[in-house]
């Protein structure tokens, strides 16, 4: 996982999340983001706006 932690140190700030009927486990938006801009390979840093958009978009939302 570039840009990232331990596997250890990263998997206790996922969350469970239930797709499906199976439990799997999701990192925060802010970690994904870290490691798609650390890879810097073209299709990951092609999605960064999006994530940061929809991060943004969630720290708006909890202020109001």
């Amino acid at each position: 996982m570039h840009g990232l932690e331990s596997f250890e140190q990263e998997v206790r700030r996922a969350t469970l999340v239930q797709v499906g009927g199976v439990a799997v486990r999701v990192l925060p938006l802010e970690r994904i983001i870290a490691s798609k801009r650390a890879t810097g390979r073209p299709k990951d840093l092609s999605i960064l706006r999006a994530l940061e958009d929809a991060l943004r978009a969630r720290a708006a939302e909890k202020r109001d």
